[in-house]
């Protein structure tokens, strides 16, 4: 085996290790233990984050940031990989901004001089553009650690009836139209619902409440569940113009109920919770006459009350 390719698996084994000595490694490797403390040496070196302990009881420990070993990529596939780190700069906030922004200026600097040029070209001609929100979300990689350990949270949530405090234990994160969401397990109301990760202005790890056991193992998961059944069901119909429809299709929430016709006109015939009526309501609001509800009557008793109100406004 060459030096190299010992390195390199020597890399990839003691990150799989908790606590290891400079013996053994000679021993796996068949080495001698002045080989090994040296090649221990160059790991260091190139910054592979290994801590040594002397005594009986001592050895070494690699850090939490941990370094992996080298990938290596065809042209296309960094080029690739470069667009694919490109294309999240447009999101106001990201549980992971400071890495993201590091390893683009990383990949970019490793690349051979052909491949940045040919990057340096094509970076101004493909925009993956997404809505710049100007709200901060300072608490994202709290809630998405909290999502992958399945932990409750703490979160003071400023709702449209003021901050209130709340504990949750998050199913995981999503994007939608420049906005973070959050669908978490609320121990108050003691179902799922679904939080504005922008709207929540405190959130800190709590042992006050046991994590429960939830159906849902990814975000996904939670969307697929949900459309299935939910809990007070309404019945939520409404008809769209063409026009209406088709902008319908670019709203999450209302695409995947659309039913599309030949002429281009659709129909949401849909259950949704009852506590989310308002929330359907204010959407179809956004559509004017493009949309027309037909039921429940408590939405259109709710749309009636908005148009008196913007009547009001301009009288």
């Amino acid at each position: 085996m060459s030096k190299t390719q010992r390195l390199i698996e020597l890399m990839m084994t003691v990150n799989t290790k908790r606590k290891f000595t400079a013996r053994e490694l000679a021993e796996e490797f068949g080495v001698s233990y002045r080989t090994i403390l040296r090649d221990l040496d160059e790991l260091s070196a190139i910054g592979v984050p290994l801590y040594s302990e002397v005594g009986a009881d001592g050895g070494y420990y690699v850090l939490n940031e941990r370094m992996l070993p080298p990938v290596f990529l065809k042209e296309s596939e960094a080029v690739a990989l470069y667009f694919a780190f490109q294309s999240l700069q447009f999101f106001g906030s990201l549980p992971f901004e400071t890495e993201t922004q590091y390893v683009l200026k990383k990949l970019y600097q490793y690349l051979p001089a052909d491949a940045k040029i040919r990057i340096d070209s094509m970076k101004d001609r493909i925009v993956f553009w997404n809505p710049n929100r100007v709200q901060p979300v300072d608490h994202l990689e709290v809630i998405l650690e909290a999502a992958v350990d399945q932990s409750a949270l703490s979160i003071h949530y400023d709702s449209r009836d003021g901050v209130r405090e709340r504990t949750i234990q998050p199913i995981g994160l999503y994007s939608y139209n420049g906005f973070w969401y959050c669908p978490a397990y609320c121990f108050l109301r003691q179902d799922v619902r679904l939080f504005r990760a922008d709207r929540i202005v405190k959130a800190i790890e709590t042992d006050k409440e046991t994590p429960q056991s939830l159906p849902y193992q990814s975000v996904m998961d939670w969307i697929e569940l949900s459309e299935k059944g939910c809990p007070d069901p309404v019945t939520l119909s409404v008809e769209f113009t063409r026009e209406g429809a088709r902008r319908a299709m670019s709203e999450l929430d209302l695409e995947r109920f659309l039913k599309i016709y030949e002429d281009g006109t659709g129909l949401i015939n849909t259950k949704i919770p009852k506590s989310e009526l308002i929330y359907f309501v204010d959407l179809i609001w956004n559509f004017g006459c493009e949309a027309m509800i037909k039921e429940p009557p408590e939405a259109i008793t709710y749309m009636r009350q908005k148009l008196n109100m913007l009547i009001e406004q301009y009288h």
